[in-house]
């Protein structure tokens, strides 16, 4: 009477699943590189995550949008289910960040700026985003922290600063209230 199809969920990245699970890029990823279409990141990023989802179904459900590296930051962007997935799922997470050998940062692919501040602060609280206009023409980003934000360090604010011009050119002042 019924018949019931079962589809498979796969991980969606910016390669092909079948070069992503072989590491060998085909033509049409190839020539996606070679244009700019994708970058060295994406491959990477989409490798790493297929032999991953093949240890773990809750990953095999993901959207791998982009993945940038700035130094020694690898920086991957993910659809918002994504997101809130790995940030409710400690294992999981432990598993992304030791897989990639690297800091990993996960930001949200379609978010408005001050989404996508919050992703890059997590877990720290923003009390307050504004923008500044110079005189120059150009626009800044003032970002306010709580006071006794534990955690913080220089090098991870300047990390910040850094991620957030890359991705979303948007230059930040970050102040603590």
């Amino acid at each position: 009477m019924y018949s019931f199809i079962k589809f498979k969920v796969v991980l969606k990245t910016p390669i092909c699943a079948f070069d992503a699970k072989t590491g060998i890029l085909c033509n049409l990823c190839e020539s996606k590189l070679e244009s700019g279409q994708i970058t060295q990141s994406d491959v990477e990023s989409s490798i790493v995550l297929t032999r991953l989802a093949q240890k773990n179904s809750n990953i095999n459900k993901m959207t791998l949008v982009s993945a940038k590296e700035i130094e020694n930051e690898h920086i991957l962007i993910l659809k918002s289910s994504d997101i809130r997935l790995i940030r409710s799922n400690n294992d999981l997470s432990d598993l992304i960040n030791k897989s990639f050998q690297k800091d990993i940062w996960i930001i949200e692919s379609d978010s408005n700026d001050r989404r996508f501040l919050d992703n890059l602060f997590h877990p720290l609280k923003l009390e307050s985003v504004n923008f500044v206009w110079l005189p120059d023409g150009s626009k800044s980003t003032r970002v306010v922290l709580e006071k006794n934000s534990k955690g913080v360090d220089e090098k991870m604010l300047e990390t910040i600063k850094k991620i957030s011009m890359a991705v979303r050119q948007i230059d930040l002042i970050i102040e603590f209230d």
